[in-house]
């Protein structure tokens, strides 16, 4: 594999800072375009659970779903870049923070941690493949998410 360029490690960068932009914006067709059309994605240190392998399109469907009845801001960096030739990881500290006014546990949740991200270069764009959370810690209302989509199905 050939080294990768700078320009390549900028170009990695901005897909997963384009990560936590477009969800906090809920630019789901733009949030959609950083992604291969398959992808797996690791939540278990957050929700337990298990690994799984998604379509793109699915995951984009059930973030809208969780996410539409919170407000989200998620705070990133520095991204480490490693990347030879078409394959590369980027690696950067998370904070999500996550809003919902009258929740029943509490308004606010917020998730320390680390995301990794696997990605490959296709057609002279990078997407990503797989995503995983390492969670650190949690603070405030855990159930923020289930409350807020409770609430809005009450509606």
């Amino acid at each position: 594999m050939a080294a990768s360029t700078s320009s390549d490690q900028i170009k990695i960068a901005a897909v997963v800072t384009g990560v936590s932009h477009f969800i906090d914006r809920r630019r789901w067709p733009e949030l959609r375009a950083l992604y291969a059309d398959t992808v797996e994605m690791d939540y278990t240190s957050l929700f337990g659970g298990r690994v799984e392998r998604l379509r793109a399109d699915k995951v984009m469907e059930n973030w809208r779903a969780l996410l539409t009845p919170v407000v989200t801001q998620h705070l990133i960096g520095p991204i480490d870049v490693e990347a030879a030739g078409d394959s590369a990881t980027a690696a950067c500290h998370v904070r999500g923070y996550h809003y919902s006014k009258g929740a029943p546990g509490g308004d606010e949740w917020m998730v320390a941690g680390h995301w990794v991200f696997e990605l490959a270069k296709s057609e002279g764009a990078w997407k990503i493949q797989k995503m995983k959370l390492e969670t650190f810690y949690q603070r405030g209302n855990t159930k923020l998410l289930e409350e807020a989509a409770g609430a809005r199905a009450d509606k």
